[in-house]
């Protein structure tokens, strides 16, 4: 008879670490540290903007494009929307195409990417890589097949036990986090996820030996989480959460003169009711329905974000934002910050 196992290795959050400062050994600035990273023929700051119906779009891809931050457009474009909106973008490098794994999304994608050969990357998003390996390795197959010089992402995963074959299909660029999302209650409704900042690291570690890159998607409340993530050895960081209170969102509502952003995730009832997905009537609500107030513009957010990693490269003592994860070390903490004046906001 097969017993449940309990792994005794305590898995960390990014609340439960902290980067530990490290003496630089020539002066550093803030404006001297390079937080670039090589992207195709390009450069790109690793700040990706997540494919949520309110985040990946190309209003904001219009925005973050020239910034060279990267938006992943969500998948609910019809090919026609899709080859719209890319006229009207100069820089495609720094865009992702979301696909699913079925038929119809395979083919809208295949017309999209043959139009428009320069976009960055294919990411594919599934709800649960763990149920259908078969379907994710065939449609990486696909893609790499038919799109050679193009990145493919793959996702999401919270452990090292699919990546390699993930990578022999074809992936370039794997995406961790399952139930670390701000929109996701997969682990209180399902009990299902690893907590993110050791899911993270243990993914990079594997990404190294199986050559691969590491997309840490969910679970950043701060920028300091930003600097966590990369920190632990991921080229690029998710995140939808964080910039849901931006003006450039879609789906606003007013609600007595007061606007908000209507959040919702990829697995709650809000979105099955906006796609009708099949065996919707087996499905549990994994994901939050909220209303965000709008308080900045998302250039604002980003810029802080992109203000800390400047920050903590002067605090580890490297020039370079891809040296950060071979010089940080992090300590384990039960409390990050004071949080006594919380409540002023």
């Amino acid at each position: 008879m097969l017993e449940s196992i309990c792994t005794e290795i305590m898995k960390l959050d990014f609340d439960d670490v902290l980067i530990e400062p490290r003496r630089a050994f020539t002066s550093l600035t803030r404006k001297s540290v390079d937080i670039t990273i090589p992207w195709l023929d390009f450069h790109a700051y690793p700040i990706v903007i997540a494919n949520m119906p309110s985040t990946g779009t190309y209003q904001i891809a219009k925005h973050m494009t020239p910034m060279k931050v990267f938006t992943f457009i969500h998948k609910e474009y019809t090919a026609l929307e899709h080859v719209r909106n890319l006229g009207d973008i100069a820089t495609h490098q720094y865009i992702a195409i979301t696909s699913g794994v079925q038929e119809w999304d395979i083919e809208k994608t295949d017309e999209v990417l043959t139009k428009f050969p320069n976009i960055g990357m294919i990411n594919i998003d599934i709800a649960n890589v763990y149920a259908n390996m078969f379907g994710m390795v065939n449609t990486i197959k696909h893609y790499r097949e038919k799109f050679p010089d193009t990145m493919i992402c793959a996702g999401n995963v919270c452990d090292t036990s699919l990546m390699k074959e993930l990578v022999r299909a074809g992936a370039n660029y794997i995406k961790v986090g399952v139930g670390s999302g701000a929109a996701c209650i997969t682990r209180t409704e399902v009990g299902v996820g690893v907590p993110q900042f050791s899911a993270v690291q243990e993914c990079c570690e594997e990404a190294e030996k199986i050559g691969c890159k590491i997309i840490s998607d969910g679970g950043c409340v701060t920028s300091g989480d930003v600097c966590k993530a990369i920190a632990a050895g991921a080229e690029m960081v998710m995140i939808a959460g964080m910039v849901s209170n931006t003006y450039e969102c879609d789906n606003k509502v007013t609600i007595e003169g007061k606007q908000y952003v209507n959040l919702y995730g990829l697995g709650s009832n809000k979105m099955y009711d906006r796609t009708s997905p099949t065996e919707q009537e087996y499905r549990p609500n994994e994901g939050r329905d909220l209303l965000v107030p709008t308080e900045c513009h998302i250039e604002d957010v980003i810029n802080q974000i992109l203000g800390g990693l400047r920050s903590v490269c002067t605090y580890v003592g490297v020039r370079n934002l891809t040296q950060l994860s071979d010089h940080a070390t992090f300590i384990r903490v039960s409390k990050t910050h004071n949080r006594s004046l919380e409540r002023y906001g």
